[in-house]
């Protein structure tokens, strides 16, 4: 069964368009990904950085929200009040109140209750929300705790539990004065802790991504879930981020999330930005999305296209292929060009001119065995011109089958370069003159023939040229080299052509005679296929030139060759076959008289 070379040529293109489509989105999304992923590092970083140093000033406002309490003479008195000294304590709880605390609360009315405790024993509070009245015993019993908790240098400190349920409590030890470390009491604010989401408003993590703190104990300040607020965080988590800071991280804990931290030297707190990681990895599912929809539509497209180049490279092959076989028939049938002026068109035409020539002699020479009684000259000079034209169609279908492969995997160039070759070779061999031929025109046919062999076989073969310098402008027949090198190539190497078989073209003189040898290093001819070969030589007669359609099937054979040399030089010249002696492959032996004038026929 004879394959599609259309078929071929498209499986050439689909395997050289999946393979540059894989590759290009392959390495397409692998980029794609390793920046998305760098830009959502990034942005997660910059997010919680940003969402960090809005808490920091947050707080840093109760900061100086505590220091100017320090500043009212109202709050030194009340701390060096005597705590036996009720009526003193009693006037400066109002002032306080109205002079400090109320404007705090103004200010900030997210702020639930400030309290003031004194190392004197005395205490004041005072709240914005309604909440039960403490008993001053409560803040008195808390004094101790208070100022183990506290910091000694007077600095802002964190508190992880509060006198009111759910609420951020902050906390400072003051003095009488500024300056001084000799601290007599404790100022402590209680606020909403839900007042920090205001600060992260309009930071997105996801549809369900968001903010939490925790301080270094691993316990809880403010989570979105306000149950969870005040709860110890599950302790392979609390590692996961004591291991991963400023580090993104995923951990597990019924689905799978992204977590990202970082600590406020400030505050003591980690902030941490959680979300799902399915979210996280959406950018990077939409690319590869777009990217197998992107490389679908543009397979899709080149495969149109490369069908039409297809079509656009094998019709004109399909149409000198039907043509050479109704040619070979006997109907001389023309092709008709396709009008692009390009190599396949003067492959055309160089065909139609063949068929032209062939149908021209033809009919002359049928014209002149009617008129002329030298019929036995010309029918010989016919015979000759139609074995001499006798060119091999099916090396003529394998080129073009190269040609259409090349065309799928190679650029125009190589293309170029053996359509060059075959037309020249076309031009050569349907010459219809008997004028004199050299050995440098025979080898320059040879060396077209070979450039195309060499595409067809996939690497460069070199053939061996032994002829002397002073024998290149000897006389010799048309087209007797080259059949014998193409005779080779077909059944001197039946298991393939390997680096170490060659071919040696040789000539020198012998006599009066004029010798050419065409030597290879191949398998050689069995003894009983050589016997028969020399017998079909020796019985070719100089008027029965034609050979059998059975012997010149697969190219001009070597009876072809034979029954040409002794046309043009008479019954003792020809050729000879041996297999060489001491090594295998086979010679061919081309014996012609050294001729110095015109070629003519032999009497």
């Amino acid at each position: 069964m004879r394959s599609s070379l259309a078929a071929r040529m498209f499986a050439y293109f689909v395997i050289v368009i999946v393979i540059s489509s894989s590759i290009v989105g392959f390495v397409l999304y692998v980029q794609s990904s390793k920046e998305v992923d760098k830009q959502t590092n990034e942005l997660l970083t910059q997010i919680v950085d940003n969402a960090m140093n809005h808490t920091d000033m947050y707080l840093k406002k109760y900061d100086r929200a505590t220091l100017s309490m320090l500043t009212s003479t109202n709050v030194k008195e009340f701390l060096n009040t005597d705590k036996n000294n009720f009526v003193s304590y009693f006037l400066s709880i109002r002032p306080i109140k109205e002079k400090v605390i109320q404007p705090l609360f103004i200010n900030n009315p997210e702020i639930c209750m400030v309290y003031l405790i004194g190392y004197n024993g005395l205490s004041i509070y005072d709240h914005n929300t309604d909440v039960i009245d403490f008993n001053q015993s409560v803040f008195q019993d808390k004094l101790d705790v208070l100022k183990e908790m506290t910091n000694n240098d007077g600095k802002l400190t964190i508190m992880d539990w509060s006198f009111l349920d759910g609420k951020l409590a902050v906390t400072r030890k003051i003095s009488d004065r500024q300056t001084s470390k000799v601290f007599k009491g404790i100022v402590g604010i209680e606020l909403n802790i839900e007042e920090l989401t205001t600060l992260w408003k309009g930071i997105r993590l996801g549809e369900t991504g968001y903010f939490y703190i925790v301080n270094d104990n691993g316990k809880i300040v403010y989570h979105p879930k306000s149950e969870m607020i005040g709860k110890q965080l599950n302790e392979g988590l609390l590692t996961k981020l004591k291991e991963n800071q400023n580090r993104i991280f995923t951990y597990t804990d019924g689905i799978e999330r992204v977590h990202f931290n970082q600590r406020s030297n400030y505050s003591g707190w980690t902030l941490v930005a959680s979300m799902p990681l399915n979210e996280l990895k959406a950018p990077v599912k939409n690319i590869r999305k777009t990217t197998l929809i992107t490389c679908a539509f543009a397979l899709v497209l080149a495969l149109i296209l490369a069908y039409r180049f297809g079509r656009s490279i094998v019709q004109p092959i399909k149409k000198l292929e039907s043509g050479m076989r109704r040619t070979e028939k006997g109907d001389w049938t023309h092709v008709a060009i396709s009008g692009r002026t390009d190599e396949m068109d003067r492959l055309i035409v160089s065909y139609n001119m063949m068929v032209s020539r062939l149908q021209e002699l033809m009919e002359q020479v049928y014209a002149e065995e009617l008129k002329n009684k030298e019929y036995q000259l010309k029918r010989q000079a016919a015979e000759f011109q139609a074995l001499q034209l006798q060119i091999n169609p099916h090396f003529l279908y394998n080129t073009l089958e190269t040609i259409v492969c090349y065309a799928v995997v190679q650029d125009s160039q190589e293309i170029k370069e053996i359509v060059r070759s075959l037309s020249y070779m076309l031009r050569y061999s349907i010459r219809a003159d008997l004028e004199e031929i050299t050995v440098a025109n025979e080898l320059k046919h040879v060396l077209q023939f070979m450039t195309i062999m060499d595409y067809r076989l996939g690497h460069p073969f070199e053939l061996e040229v032994l002829i002397p310098p002073e024998l290149l402008l000897k006389k010799m027949v048309r087209l007797t080299l080259q059949p014998l090198v193409e005779n080779i190539f077909k059944h001197a190497f039946p298991e393939g052509i390997e680096s170490y078989h060659r071919i040696r073209i040789d000539a020198y003189m012998e006599h009066e005679d004029f010798v050419v040898t065409v030597t290879d290093n191949g398998c050689g001819i069995a003894p009983d296929t050589l016997e028969e070969l020399r017998t079909k030589l020796i019985k070719q007669h100089l008027h029965s030139p034609f050979p059998e359609r059975k012997e010149r099937e697969g190219g001009i054979g070597l009876v072809n060759v034979h029954s040409r040399i002794q046309i043009v030089f008479g019954e003792k010249y020809g050729l000879s076959i041996t297999n060489n002696e001491d090594e295998p492959g086979t010679k061919i032996t081309l014996r012609m008289p050294d001729k110095t004038g015109d070629i003519g026929f032999s009497p």
